[in-house]
């Protein structure tokens, strides 16, 4: 695989899925965004979970064992990196899960999840705004901390991570013709909508359309109904808005 090390993080972190799903023969997807992160980051496993609006979160795909059942166990107790992540809109990054100040903040699920051979957890959250749409997390057998130019790209593949589920809820396969400024070519009224979001919210027409994207699939609609509820004004974004 080409390492692409000029091209900034976003298009650096596609260029390794696209080309690993090259390498497969297949089209890119979570699970194989998930796979480059294991690959490229020097970590043991990686885990996409996806909050789909009812407050459960739901494992999309996981590239172990151990990272699946992390997933479960802090849906089962409640706590844990991830969680925290998601209700925060920040990244968490544990480097040693069995430090002792680890073990006070999480005291159900770090004792069980390095009894399962996990030592270090980074939980990155999928949103935009105030919408979370899930969470990527990359787990490590030993405990250490991602370097800075890894840390750097778990981002950059978090947000892509992201716009592969926006553009699943959209049912836009990754790869479809786009606009040169990120916008659907084929519904003029998502465009119209954009525009009219770009002005409500006082932000550039690519950060409209993923406020857009973002609540039609928080909401779990499709995204020319949304839109058409936005140009009839049936709909309105606003900047103070905290909750979908």
């Amino acid at each position: 695989m080409s390492g692409h090390g000029g091209a900034n993080p976003l298009a650096r972190a596609g260029s390794w899925v696209a080309d690993h799903a090259a390498a497969l023969g297949e089209p890119v997807s979570i699970g194989l965004l998930c796979e480059t992160a294991v690959d490229r980051l020097d970590v043991s496993g990686a885990t996409l979970t996806v909050d789909p609006g009812s407050g459960w979160p739901e494992t999309r795909y996981a590239t172990d064992a151990l990272g699946a059942g992390l997933a479960e166990l802090q849906l089962t107790v409640g706590e844990g990196p991830c969680v925290d992540a998601e209700r925060g809109g920040g990244p968490v990054l544990v480097t040693d899960l069995d430090a002792p100040g680890t073990q006070l903040r999480w005291p159900l699920f770090t004792p069980l999840a390095v009894d399962a051979g996990a030592h270090a957890l980074f939980a990155f959250p999928l949103c935009v705004g105030a919408i979370r749409a899930g969470v990527l997390a990359l787990h490590r057998a030993q405990a250490g901390s991602l370097e800075p130019a890894k840390l750097t790209d778990a981002l950059a593949l978090a947000g892509l991570a992201l716009r592969l589920l926006l553009d699943e809820q959209a049912d836009r396969r990754a790869g479809s013709a786009d606009r040169a400024d990120g916008l659907p070519l084929h519904d003029p009224q998502v465009h119209q909508a954009t525009g009219m979001i770009s002005g409500q919210l006082g932000v550039g027409m690519e950060e409209a359309f993923a406020r857009l994207r973002a609540r039609a699939f928080a909401g779990q609609r499709p995204l020319a109904e949304l839109a058409a509820d936005v140009v009839a004004r049936r709909l309105r974004f606003e900047p103070t808005e905290d909750t979908t």
